[in-house]
Protein backbone atom coordinates (compact mmCIF):
# COMPACT_ATOMS: atom_id res chain seq x y z
CA UNK A 1 0.00 0.00 0.00
CA UNK A 2 2.76 2.61 0.65
CA UNK A 3 4.53 1.54 -2.30
CA UNK A 4 1.42 2.13 -4.43
CA UNK A 5 1.06 6.12 -2.60
CA UNK A 6 4.54 6.71 -3.21
CA UNK A 7 4.12 5.91 -6.77
CA UNK A 8 0.77 7.84 -7.18
CA UNK A 9 2.90 10.61 -5.53
CA UNK A 10 5.82 10.11 -7.87
CA UNK A 11 3.29 10.06 -11.04
CA UNK A 12 1.26 13.36 -10.10
CA UNK A 13 4.83 15.07 -9.42
CA UNK A 14 5.83 14.14 -13.10
CA UNK A 15 2.92 15.39 -14.44
CA UNK A 16 2.82 18.80 -12.49
CA UNK A 17 6.21 19.37 -13.74
CA UNK A 18 5.31 18.47 -17.54
CA UNK A 19 2.16 20.74 -17.26
CA UNK A 20 4.12 23.17 -15.56
CA UNK A 21 6.42 23.28 -18.76
CA UNK A 22 4.21 23.30 -21.04
CA UNK A 23 2.71 25.93 -19.70
CA UNK A 24 5.80 28.01 -18.96
CA UNK A 25 6.30 27.11 -23.49
CA UNK A 26 3.03 28.05 -24.38
CA UNK A 27 3.12 31.16 -22.66
CA UNK A 28 5.78 32.75 -24.58
CA UNK A 29 5.90 33.99 -27.74
CA UNK A 30 8.91 33.83 -29.93
CA UNK A 31 9.13 35.82 -33.01
CA UNK A 32 12.07 36.39 -35.41
CA UNK A 33 12.95 39.45 -37.35
CA UNK A 34 15.37 41.13 -38.58
CA UNK A 35 16.58 44.72 -37.20
CA UNK A 36 17.73 46.33 -40.18
CA UNK A 37 15.11 47.14 -41.64
CA UNK A 38 13.88 50.87 -40.72
CA UNK A 39 11.26 52.00 -40.16
CA UNK A 40 9.71 48.32 -39.61
CA UNK A 41 12.44 46.52 -37.31
CA UNK A 42 15.39 48.42 -36.20
CA UNK A 43 18.03 48.94 -33.49
CA UNK A 44 17.13 52.34 -31.08
CA UNK A 45 18.48 52.48 -28.03
CA UNK A 46 19.70 48.93 -27.88
CA UNK A 47 16.51 47.89 -28.04
CA UNK A 48 14.33 45.65 -31.26
CA UNK A 49 11.52 48.63 -32.04
CA UNK A 50 9.79 49.76 -35.54
CA UNK A 51 6.36 49.26 -36.96
CA UNK A 52 6.74 45.28 -37.38
CA UNK A 53 7.98 45.21 -33.94
CA UNK A 54 4.93 47.11 -32.63
CA UNK A 55 2.55 45.27 -34.30
CA UNK A 56 3.88 41.49 -33.01
CA UNK A 57 3.82 43.10 -29.32
CA UNK A 58 0.36 43.80 -29.28
CA UNK A 59 -0.54 40.79 -31.30
CA UNK A 60 1.34 38.63 -28.28
CA UNK A 61 -0.48 40.93 -25.69
CA UNK A 62 -4.10 40.28 -26.77
CA UNK A 63 -3.29 36.57 -27.01
CA UNK A 64 -1.93 36.90 -23.20
CA UNK A 65 1.49 35.50 -24.08
CA UNK A 66 4.99 36.93 -23.07
CA UNK A 67 6.94 37.95 -26.31
CA UNK A 68 10.93 37.28 -27.05
CA UNK A 69 12.39 38.52 -30.28
CA UNK A 70 15.00 36.81 -32.38
CA UNK A 71 17.29 39.39 -34.02
CA UNK A 72 18.82 37.35 -37.74
CA UNK A 73 19.84 37.67 -40.89
CA UNK A 74 16.64 38.13 -43.56
CA UNK A 75 18.06 35.20 -45.55
CA UNK A 76 17.64 32.97 -42.33
CA UNK A 77 13.99 34.03 -41.13
CA UNK A 78 12.25 31.37 -42.96
CA UNK A 79 14.32 28.51 -42.50
CA UNK A 80 14.56 29.15 -39.05
CA UNK A 81 10.97 29.09 -39.02
CA UNK A 82 10.56 25.81 -40.78
CA UNK A 83 12.87 24.30 -38.42
CA UNK A 84 10.47 25.67 -35.42
CA UNK A 85 13.06 27.81 -34.01
CA UNK A 86 10.48 30.70 -33.91
CA UNK A 87 6.47 31.08 -33.76
CA UNK A 88 6.12 33.76 -36.55
CA UNK A 89 8.27 35.97 -37.95
CA UNK A 90 7.70 40.20 -37.81
CA UNK A 91 9.96 41.89 -40.15
CA UNK A 92 8.30 43.86 -43.09
CA UNK A 93 8.05 40.70 -44.76
CA UNK A 94 6.22 40.72 -48.68
CA UNK A 95 3.85 37.64 -49.72
CA UNK A 96 5.82 35.57 -52.80
CA UNK A 97 4.41 32.47 -54.31
CA UNK A 98 8.16 31.20 -53.63
CA UNK A 99 7.77 31.64 -49.89
CA UNK A 100 4.40 30.69 -49.50
CA UNK A 101 5.64 26.94 -50.73
CA UNK A 102 7.26 26.83 -47.31
CA UNK A 103 5.36 28.92 -45.01
CA UNK A 104 1.73 30.51 -44.03
CA UNK A 105 1.18 34.71 -44.75
CA UNK A 106 -1.85 36.41 -42.49
CA UNK A 107 -3.19 38.91 -44.56
CA UNK A 108 -1.28 42.08 -45.66
CA UNK A 109 -1.72 45.13 -42.88
CA UNK A 110 0.22 47.34 -44.90
CA UNK A 111 -0.24 47.63 -48.80
CA UNK A 112 1.00 50.08 -51.47
CA UNK A 113 4.03 50.53 -49.95
CA UNK A 114 6.15 51.87 -53.34
CA UNK A 115 9.57 51.00 -54.21
CA UNK A 116 11.81 54.56 -54.95
CA UNK A 117 15.06 55.30 -56.75
CA UNK A 118 17.55 56.72 -54.33
CA UNK A 119 20.40 58.56 -55.45
CA UNK A 120 22.99 61.04 -55.76
CA UNK A 121 22.21 62.08 -59.24
CA UNK A 122 21.55 66.04 -60.12
CA UNK A 123 18.28 64.71 -61.48
CA UNK A 124 15.52 62.03 -60.73
CA UNK A 125 15.94 58.91 -62.81
CA UNK A 126 13.46 56.45 -63.48
CA UNK A 127 13.24 53.00 -64.41
CA UNK A 128 14.46 52.98 -67.72
CA UNK A 129 17.77 55.08 -66.71
CA UNK A 130 19.23 52.02 -64.59
CA UNK A 131 20.38 50.38 -67.88
CA UNK A 132 23.80 49.98 -67.64
CA UNK A 133 23.95 51.37 -64.17
CA UNK A 134 25.08 50.15 -60.76
CA UNK A 135 21.97 49.46 -58.83
CA UNK A 136 22.23 47.77 -55.16
CA UNK A 137 19.32 46.54 -53.35
CA UNK A 138 18.77 44.20 -50.62
CA UNK A 139 19.20 40.54 -50.59
CA UNK A 140 15.93 38.82 -50.86
CA UNK A 141 13.40 41.88 -50.34
CA UNK A 142 10.70 43.36 -52.82
CA UNK A 143 13.34 45.60 -54.41
CA UNK A 144 15.56 42.44 -55.30
CA UNK A 145 12.37 40.24 -57.03
CA UNK A 146 11.65 43.63 -58.98
CA UNK A 147 15.09 45.16 -59.75
CA UNK A 148 15.91 41.09 -61.11
CA UNK A 149 13.55 41.43 -63.97
CA UNK A 150 14.98 44.46 -65.12
CA UNK A 151 17.65 43.27 -68.41
CA UNK A 152 20.55 45.50 -68.89
CA UNK A 153 20.95 46.40 -64.81
CA UNK A 154 24.38 45.80 -62.97
CA UNK A 155 22.77 44.50 -60.01
CA UNK A 156 24.72 44.60 -56.44
CA UNK A 157 23.45 42.26 -53.44
CA UNK A 158 23.79 43.62 -50.18
CA UNK A 159 22.57 42.84 -47.04
CA UNK A 160 21.42 45.55 -44.94
CA UNK A 161 19.76 49.07 -45.77
CA UNK A 162 22.19 50.92 -44.18
CA UNK A 163 24.54 48.86 -46.64
CA UNK A 164 22.52 50.22 -49.38
CA UNK A 165 22.73 53.72 -48.30
CA UNK A 166 26.46 53.79 -47.70
CA UNK A 167 27.17 52.42 -51.11
CA UNK A 168 25.62 55.52 -52.55
CA UNK A 169 27.45 57.97 -50.40
CA UNK A 170 30.25 56.34 -51.50
CA UNK A 171 30.02 56.31 -54.75
CA UNK A 172 29.99 52.94 -54.83
CA UNK A 173 26.47 52.65 -57.19
CA UNK A 174 24.62 55.06 -58.73
CA UNK A 175 21.28 53.94 -57.33
CA UNK A 176 19.24 52.29 -54.41
CA UNK A 177 15.75 51.04 -54.43
CA UNK A 178 14.60 50.29 -51.72
CA UNK A 179 10.88 51.03 -50.33
CA UNK A 180 9.70 54.55 -49.62
CA UNK A 181 9.44 54.50 -45.84
CA UNK A 182 12.78 53.56 -45.70
CA UNK A 183 14.50 56.26 -47.60
CA UNK A 184 11.73 58.17 -44.98
CA UNK A 185 13.52 56.67 -42.22
CA UNK A 186 16.95 57.62 -43.28
CA UNK A 187 16.10 61.57 -44.40
CA UNK A 188 15.05 61.68 -40.63
CA UNK A 189 18.72 60.64 -39.37
CA UNK A 190 20.77 62.35 -42.74
CA UNK A 191 20.41 65.48 -44.26
CA UNK A 192 18.83 64.91 -47.08
CA UNK A 193 20.26 67.48 -49.41
CA UNK A 194 22.25 66.34 -52.31
CA UNK A 195 20.16 62.92 -52.79
CA UNK A 196 16.92 62.26 -54.98
CA UNK A 197 14.02 60.11 -55.25
CA UNK A 198 11.79 58.67 -57.44
CA UNK A 199 8.72 56.50 -56.93
CA UNK A 200 8.66 53.78 -59.48
CA UNK A 201 5.28 53.60 -60.77
CA UNK A 202 2.74 50.59 -60.63
CA UNK A 203 5.11 49.19 -57.64
CA UNK A 204 3.58 48.45 -53.95
CA UNK A 205 5.33 46.05 -51.16
CA UNK A 206 2.94 43.99 -48.71
CA UNK A 207 3.50 43.89 -45.28
CA UNK A 208 2.34 40.55 -43.48
CA UNK A 209 3.10 38.43 -40.06
CA UNK A 210 4.50 34.85 -41.69
CA UNK A 211 3.84 31.81 -39.72
CA UNK A 212 4.48 27.48 -40.04
CA UNK A 213 2.36 25.83 -42.49
CA UNK A 214 2.28 23.32 -39.39
CA UNK A 215 0.76 25.60 -37.30
CA UNK A 216 -2.52 26.50 -38.64
CA UNK A 217 -3.94 27.41 -35.14
CA UNK A 218 -1.86 30.01 -34.73
CA UNK A 219 -2.84 31.34 -38.22
CA UNK A 220 -5.85 31.87 -37.24
CA UNK A 221 -5.65 33.04 -33.78
CA UNK A 222 -2.78 35.72 -34.98
CA UNK A 223 -5.11 36.84 -37.92
CA UNK A 224 -8.26 36.80 -35.71
CA UNK A 225 -6.20 39.32 -33.97
CA UNK A 226 -4.61 41.21 -36.58
CA UNK A 227 -8.44 41.84 -37.74
CA UNK A 228 -9.42 42.95 -34.15
CA UNK A 229 -6.65 45.71 -34.74
CA UNK A 230 -7.63 46.83 -37.76
CA UNK A 231 -11.09 47.13 -36.27
CA UNK A 232 -10.55 48.94 -33.47
CA UNK A 233 -8.15 51.45 -35.02
CA UNK A 234 -4.86 50.30 -33.93
CA UNK A 235 -3.06 49.47 -36.63
CA UNK A 236 -3.83 53.14 -38.40
CA UNK A 237 -2.50 54.28 -35.19
CA UNK A 238 0.62 52.41 -35.61
CA UNK A 239 0.75 53.52 -39.06
CA UNK A 240 0.54 56.95 -38.09
CA UNK A 241 3.17 56.63 -34.89
CA UNK A 242 5.74 54.94 -37.73
CA UNK A 243 4.59 57.75 -40.43
CA UNK A 244 3.34 54.66 -43.11
CA UNK A 245 -0.28 57.05 -44.32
Amino acid sequence: MYKNILTLISCLSIYCFQASATTTVDAKIVVGTNAEYPPFTFIENKAIVGFDIDIANEVAQRLGKAIQFKDMPFDALIPDLVLGNVDFVAAGMSYTAERAKRVSFTKPYLSEEPLVIFTTSEKNLDIEDLKDKTVVVIEGFTADLFMSSKKGVNLIRLSTQSDGFMAIKSGRADAFVTAKSTVSAFFEMQDSSGYHTTVIAGTGETCALVVPKNKPEMLVSVQATLDAMEKDGTLDKLKTKWKLQ
